[in-house]
């Protein structure tokens, strides 16, 4: 049943995105490569902590960077569900970047320390000064490394369909 329900949702979602993609482009007669990368900011702002807003920070930065909001806002919102694998992934690429520089004696070993530090029994103060340290170096060079790839891949297969659906539209 629950899973019945995530994979109407997904759906749900992607028509949304779909639809909200080709009303930019065919109905306001957006150029598709400030679509792609609207799509793009609202998928790479997820890498980042915003503590659920971040298809409203993707709509607010789309406006100031005169981007398209309602395509900036959408990506976020259908890539929401993939946040926890966003943030694992920011952790894993984080740690491999800076291991070798922190001078640690394996990739695994550094990752296990770096959880360590979040999850050590001890005084508020020192699991606060060691969460903030795991989401700090370790979590941001992540993110960045990983927002950026991502960004790219996200960006080329956007333009890719909306390309494919201008070719298919005109006669």
């Amino acid at each position: 049943m629950r899973k019945n329900f995530i994979a109407f949702r997904w759906n749900t979602l992607k028509r949304r995105f779909y639809s909200t993609v080709q009303h930019q482009i065919f109905e306001i007669k957006e150029k598709p490569r400030k679509v792609a990368l609207s799509c793009t900011l609202g998928v790479a702002i997820n890498f980042f902590p915003t503590l659920g807003f971040g298809f409203l920070f993707a709509f607010l930065l789309a406006g100031l960077l005169k981007m398209n909001r309602a395509a900036a806002a959408v990506s976020s919102l259908v890539t929401a569900p993939l946040v926890p694998f966003m943030y694992a992934s920011n952790f894993f690429v984080g740690g491999a970047v800076l291991a070798p520089s922190m001078g640690a004696e394996s990739y695994s070993y550094f990752i296990v320390q770096q959880y360590s530090k979040m999850l050590k029994i001890g005084q508020l103060q020192e699991k606060l000064f060691g969460f903030l340290e795991l989401f700090g170096l370790t979590f941001l060079a992540g993110a960045l490394i990983n927002a950026s790839l991502a960004g790219v891949l996200f960006y080329l297969f956007v333009l890719f369909v909306i390309k494919k659906k201008l070719r298919e539209n005109d006669p």
